[in-house]
């Protein structure tokens, strides 16, 4: 007999639509202080200039990330997977 049971609703999260895309190119600093971690997020911004004249580039801080060390434990749990996903299986193509 086929197993008809229904799937299970996905958990309801708030915001997921609402949320910020956050899009970064390094992490320039760094820290931890009374349990909470810190890290500041950069990217490179391209400025117009001139038509013919070479762009400017600038270094933006985008984003100040702050919270609870078990979060960055999390984080750095997703990277590492996000990480594997780039490792072919055996005889694989890769991601």
């Amino acid at each position: 007999m086929p197993d008809t049971r229904e799937a299970a609703a996905p958990p309801q999260v708030e915001g997921v639509i609402e949320a910020p895309i956050v899009y970064f190119e390094t992490v320039s600093a760094f820290g931890v202080g009374a349990g909470i971690g810190r890290m500041t997020l950069e990217m490179e911004v391209y400025e117009p200039t001139e038509p013919g004249a070479p762009s400017r580039t600038r270094r933006r801080v985008v984003a100040h990330l702050r919270g609870p060390l078990p979060a960055f434990d999390a984080l750095r749990s997703a990277i590492n997977q996000m990480e594997a996903m780039l490792t072919p299986p055996a005889g694989g193509r890769p991601n």
